[in-house]
Order: structure tokens, then C-alpha cells, then sequence
């Protein structure tokens, strides 16, 4: 599987109460667990609320299952970029 970052902009996301943010990530996931029991290759890994924006890693097999994973637990898709390299900054070793 492939490695990506999407960024998902939503004015205000920094506010969010903690519980809706909690929601949102159990109703994504079960999309996730659905999509997976259909054969399809896509996990998320972490997510990070920052500014007016979430920014999730994901694997995935294609950028097309992140587009139906997005569509099918009604979410939103700035922008998707696929992660080519690691550089590991405590080590200074890029993998």
C-alpha cells in the first residue's frame, strides 16, 4: 500500500469540542472496517487537528479509495499527497 496525507480544511476544526471530534473518527473508521471486509486495501494510521484543518495519514492501495472513502462517510478532501519519504529527524536518516 501507498502512503498519503490528506488535508481536510474546516474553518474552526481547532475549536471542535473533543467529543465530536471522537464521533467523526468512530464514523470514519467504521467506513474504513466496511471498505476493508469488500476487499479494498485502505487504513488510517493518525490524524492531526491543526489550524483550520485536519491532516490524516493514510495507506491505501489508490488516491480513488481515499475520494470513496471520503464520499461514503460524507467527508471532506482538500487535497491528497502521496508520501514518497521518511526523513527520520532523531536519527537524521532518510528511509
Amino acid at each position: 500500500m501507498n502512503k498519503f496525507i490528506i488535508k481536510r480544511a474546516m474553518t474552526g476544526v481547532s475549536g471542535a469540542p473533543k467529543h465530536e471530534l471522537d464521533k467523526a473518527g468512530k464514523a470514519s473508521e467504521a467506513v474504513l472496517i466496511e471498505m476493508r471486509a469488500e476487499g479494498k486495501e485502505i487504513q488510517q494510521e493518525q490524524s492531526y487537528v491543526a489550524g483550520d484543518a485536519i491532516y490524516c495519514i493514510y495507506h491505501a492501495a489508490s488516491e480513488d479509495l481515499i475520494r470513496e472513502h471520503a464520499e461514503r462517510s460524507n467527508g471532506v478532501v482538500t487535497e491528497i499527497t502521496e508520501i514518497t519519504t521518511l526523513i527520520k529527524h532523531n536519527t537524521s536518516v532518510v528511509s
